[in-house]
């Protein structure tokens, strides 16, 4: 169980604060209805009630506000000024009940308190209950809830008059008669709430205007005090009511419209959605007494039936026959839950109404205590080391799990000020007079420092390696410009209600969003101007066609009562089948080429068995069944194979994953106290790790005793790497990216286009009598289409090429010294690789993502979709025969003239050793990166040959490698394209030792230097030299042709065509397969069980 620590309120991103805008998602995987609409189905099981919540917009400033409306099924009895059953975010009620004063929540929940005596203590003496005090003017009132963070309602003669917080920003609230009129939140900003007939018709959002007023910022409880000034921006939400007072609809900004149906005692009885959808309720009794009995929709797969036993039980009854129950005291708490698959979860509580203990349906057990405050003082798991909290003036101070602590400080308001992490290193915080942070000092003494406007937005964002991101806004306070350290500005558009509607890039190229009335992506422009449409199934927001900007079509279906997808039809109109259990986990999916696998899950949900069938076409083929077995907490213990071997797994007692063997090598894991990776055994290897105070890998050292040591820059980027004790590169960065290298004599200087793409990459040998060389030894210049597709590469050694691509940007031709053209079926597969003009080779023959026929190649595919056989020459003579192990990885190749290679992996199934013939090669892996390999050559005197593979911090992309073991390794510099693709290899003395020309997809088409050799390839690619593939992690990848060996084991998380490489080959590899990113492993199929494989420096608890 991961530790649960406190949060900044401010998220710390490596790009900077500020910068969270996101691109809407293009709905390329659709899923299940699972955020659309908010409180689906909202029909309460403990009473019956029907509740929504929904929220119409948010007044920003340094105190946010959010509007948001109620409706209770069992609240119709009470009319606001929205109508009966309907409350808003305002609707705090305080009237005096003879000795005691009577709070009413927006939720209709009451609570009780003694008339007030005192007046608010100071803030940092945290209150854990609601409590209510006297203000300091005459008839004021202050209550302060229990919620976090908390805020404080005003209230003047029992009348709400304004929201606070500790840092004392406040919304002001000024009534007209007996209605709302303005929340104004003291910066210029305001939401007016306008009234007709005493009903809430609009609310608008609206500006101060300031000019001519004394002082230059509009701040200050008293700001907008002159009502004339206000002027209305946009109307932020309209209602509408019937003749008997409800409210019959709701419209946004664009006119998107909800509408609302009840009965006579205002029982709402339908809601539709803006988009279309329709949603009733049938009921028993009446009134507020009238519990729901029936759910329904207009689209009909959604039909659920409620029956209650009168004693807490009701039971909820899907239209697919499924079934769950909930189970709640005489008190409303949930005791327990059975899920349809029969599963039930239980909870218990003490007298004072805390949870003090979960049970899973396992019979696993989650115990909780409490210190005399009722806070929460342990957490208790069923296997590990239990974690403690405690508490000063009522905030958490520290958090405890085996001999691991982190400290914690605060300022008046309670915001964390200090934090000191298990090995004592600190990090401090400071924030503005309102509250917003204005900077953090990070462990090592570098700062972000941050400067905020009246309206709670971040302007600048000063970072530690001395650059500046600066933000602009519009006056509905959405961002509108965002100024990078260079000065390069990025531009948002947006729509009416708040979303994104185009982004201008800094090269004017725009792209560009339409959306629908859920909010859902529709059409997308991109900055070649090629649209892609998304279509949704009627009055849902489930996209059931996608319309690509070749016309190609992918649809999607969703047959049952959940709303998953059940089905995909690709370009080429094949299908691909999903199936699932009653609780929504998956059962069955059937693939593009009929091949099925089904899944088995415990009672917690969690994957016990794995069964592969064959194809169709072999029925005679064994099943291949993955079995798991677990302890009570979830964790994979032992992992059975179809072949019977087995994989177990171990853990220490804090949950972290010690040992995995398999029988062959063992691999085993050690951590620091902040759950960082510091040792870990792959058989006799060993790797170590340390870190510096921020969490940064600071030294490691190798399996041959070579010890690198990583220096960086205060609070920025790394400035040098060390190789016992000499250096081995240098570093200088700009904005995050690096702009100059040395490696041995050569020096590297890097630029960047106004988007941050590599726009040139000089190098120049450097003579230690007279400085720089007169003439770099080689430069390298590229130029992007609007598409940000590489459109020219001029290369001062090896030539000029150009690259055109198609709609779907695909790469289609490359002109220049060695021309390439290429065609695609709709599907992406690639049909034809032609070296001088269309037409000169046959097109492939393709069926369901399978290469059938390439040009005089005969492919065969096994049961799984695994290439077994290729046959290629005249009268497909030369044969090569491929066999796999039980998990589908490559276990040996047969080659034309008859030679085997054997291949071994390790239990994350990494490659870790190869054999042909004498020779045999053991591979090491630092998590997914290689970083050694020793060859051996039996019936020759060259006994070994050791290489080591050193790598840019973070990435994939290879930085040097040392050909010998230990001190006597002799070093080598990689020199590379953008994406990773080893271009040379350069010697300390700036020669060039190893040069390659490469087709499109891979392919070595010259070496033009080879005086030493070089297997890899593009990040996490490794060329076996014997077979002509490229080992990518989980797969063999065959540059010939552009393809992998075998499907991805990810399956549709890989996206629709499993044997694809990449669109283009020329984008950067982990934009469409990064087996190589650190914490991001690519597995096989049982990955959604497997434990993660641990990486240096990603421990869960170092960012606490």
């Amino acid at each position: 169980m991961s530790r649960s620590l406190p949060r900044h309120r401010f998220n710390l991103l490596s790009a900077g604060i500020g910068d969270d805008l996101q691109a809407p998602p293009f709905n390329s995987a659709p899923c299940a209805f699972d955020r659309e609409p908010a409180g689906w189905p909202s029909v309460s099981m403990a009473t019956g009630e029907v509740l929504l919540r929904l929220s119409d917009g948010v007044l920003d400033g340094p105190l946010a506000f959010e509007w948001t409306r109620r409706y209770c099924s069992g609240a119709v009895e009470t009319a606001s000024e929205l109508g009966f059953g309907w409350t808003h975010a305002l609707c705090h009620r305080l009237h005096c009940d003879g000795q005691s004063l009577l709070w009413t929540d927006p939720e209709n929940r009451e609570t009780r308190f003694p008339r007030p005596v005192g007046q608010r203590p100071d803030i940092s003496a945290c209150v854990t209950g609601p409590a209510i005090y006297r203000g300091d003017s005459d008839g004021e009132l202050i209550l302060a809830p229990a919620a976090r963070p908390r805020h404080f309602y005003h209230f003047q003669d029992l009348e709400l008059s304004g929201i606070s917080d500790a840092y004392g920003n406040r919304l002001s609230i000024t009534w007209h008669t007996a209605n709302l009129r303005r929340i104004d939140n003291g910066a210029g900003r305001a939401l007016l709430l306008r009234h007709a007939h005493g009903r809430l018709c609009a609310v608008d959002y609206q500006q101060y205007d300031d000019s001519g007023e004394p002082g230059d910022t509009l701040t200050g409880h008293n700001a907008g005090c002159r009502p004339e000034r206000w002027s209305t921006l946009f109307t932020l939400m309209t209602y509408q009511y019937n003749d008997s007072g409800q409210l019959i609809s709701a419209s946004n900004a664009l006119q998107e419209t909800e509408h609302y149906r009840y009965d006579a005692r205002h029982v709402i009885q339908e809601r539709q959605l803006a988009g279309g959808a329709v949603l009733f309720w049938e009921w028993q009794h009446c009134g507020k007494h009238s519990r729901c009995i029936r759910h329904s929709t207009n689209f009909g797969q959604m039909q659920i039936h409620y029956e209650r036993d009168g004693q807490g039980a009701v039971t909820a009854k899907s239209q697919d026959g499924s079934q769950q129950t909930w189970v709640y005291d005489n008190n409303g708490r949930l005791v327990s839950q059975t899920g349809p698959d029969g599963a039930q979860h239980q909870k218990s509580y003490d007298e004072q109404g805390r949870l003090i203990a979960e049970i899973d349906p396992l019979g696993a057990v989650i115990q909780y205590r409490y210190n005399p405050a009722g806070q929460l003082s342990a957490l208790i798991p069923p296997h590990d080391e239990p974690t403690f909290y405690s508490y000063c003036n009522g905030y958490l101070h520290s958090v405890r799990q085996g001999p691991a602590c982190w400290r914690y400080e605060r300022n008046a308001q309670g915001d964390i000020t200090r934090q000191t992490d298990p090995d004592g290193c600190v990090t401090t915080c400071s924030y503005t007079p309102k509250g917003q942070i204005s900077s953090i000092v990070q462990a090592d003494g570098s700062a972000h420092r941050l400067i905020w406007n009246a309206l709670g937005q971040l302007l600048e964002h000063s970072l530690p390696d001395g650059s500046q991101q600066r933000y602009s806004y519009d006056l509905r306070g959405r961002k509108t410009a965002r100024q990078n350290a260079r000065g390069v500005i990025t531009r948002y558009h947006w729509d009416a209600v708040g979303r994104m509607s185009q982004i201008i890039q800094p090269d004017g190229k725009t792209r560009a969003w339409s959306y629908n009335a859920y909010g859902k992506v529709t059409a997308v422009r991109d900055e070649r101007g090629h649209i892609t449409r998304y279509e949704y199934l009627d009055n849902l927001p489930l996209p059931r066609r996608r319309i690509n900007p070749d016309a190609s079509q992918v649809n999607y279906r969703y047959d049952n009562g959940r709303l998953l997808l059940t089905g995909i039809e690709n370009q080429r109109n094949e299908h691909y089948q999903l199936d699932y259990y009653p609780n929504g986990l998956l059962r069955l999916e059937i693939g593009f080429d009929g091949g099925t696998t089904g899944y088995k899950y415990d009672l917690n949900g969690q994957l016990l068995e794995i069964t592969q069938y064959p194809t169709p076409d072999y029925p005679d083929q064994p099943r291949l069944i993955t079995a798991y077995q677990r302890d009570s907490a979830g964790r994979l213990l032992l992992k059975t194979l179809p072949d019977g071997s087995q994989i177990r797994y171990s853990y220490d007692s804090l949950g972290r994953l010690t040992r995995v063997h398999d029988g062959d090598r063992p691999l085993i894991f050690q951590y620091d106290l902040q759950d960082r990776l510091i040792t870990e055994h792959q058989g006799q290897a060993t790797l170590r790790y340390q870190y510096d105070a921020q969490g940064r890998l600071r030294a490691c050292q190798l399996p041959d005793g070579n010890r690198l040591t990583y220096y960086y820059r205060q609070g920025a980027g790394l400035t040098a790497i060390d190789l016992n004790g000499e250096c081995l590169t240098s570093h200088c960065f700009d904005d995050g990216r690096e702009t100059d290298r040395q490696q041995g004599d050569l020096l590297s200087h890097y630029q960047y286009d106004r988007q941050g793409r590599m726009q040139e990459h000089v190098v120049t040998p450097i003579s230690h009598h007279h400085g720089f060389a007169a003439q770099a030894l080689y430069r390298r210049t590229y130029q992007y289409d609007p598409g940000g597709n590489l459109r020219l590469l001029s290369d001062s050694r090896k030539g000029q090429h150009s690259f055109a691509y198609d709609p779907l940007n695909r790469l289609i031709a490359i002109r220049g010294h060695a021309e390439e053209y290429f065609d695609h079926d709709p599907a992406g597969n690639l049909l034809r690789q032609s070296a001088s003009g269309r037409g000169r080779s046959s097109l492939a023959n393709v069926k369901a993502n399978r290469l059938l026929i390439q040009g005089d190649c005969h492919f065969v595919y096994d049961a799984y979709g695994n290439l077994i056989q290729e046959r290629r020459g005249a009268g497909q003579r030369l044969v090569r025969q491929y066999r796999y192990d039980c998990q589908h990885r490559l276990s040996a190749l047969t080659l034309p003239d008859g030679n085997e290679i054997k291949y071994r992996y390790d239990p994350f199934g990494r490659r870790i050793a190869k054999q042909l013939k004498h020779q045999s090669t053991e591979f090491i892996w630092q998590g997914q990166r290689l970083i050694a390999e020793c060859t051996r050559v039996s019936d020759t005197a060259e006994s070994s040959r050791y290489r080591s593979y050193l790598y840019e911090p973070g990435t994939g992309k290879p930085l040097a490698m040392l050909q010998g073991k230990g001190l006597r390794g002799e070093i080598f510099y990689y020199q590379l394209d953008p994406l990773g693709m080893p271009l040379e290899l350069t010697g300390r003395k700036a020669d060039i030792v190893w040069s390659a020309h490469y087709r499109a997809y891979g392919k070595v088409q010259q070496l033009d230097i080879a005086d030493i050799s070089n297997p890899l390839r593009v990040q996490g690619q490794y060329h076996d030299e014997e077979s002509g593939l490229h080992y990518h992690r989980h797969r063999y990848y065959n540059p010939h042709t552009g393809r992998y060996l075998t499907p991805d084991p990810d399956k549709l998380a890989g996206g629709l065509n499993s044997y694809r490489y990449k669109p283009d080959p020329r984008q950067d590899c982990s934009r469409a397969d990064s087996p190589w990113e650190p914490g991001r492993a690519k597995a096989s199929t049982a990955s959604i069980s497997d434990p993660a494989l641990p990486v240096p420096g990603t421990g869960p608890g170092q960012n606490p």
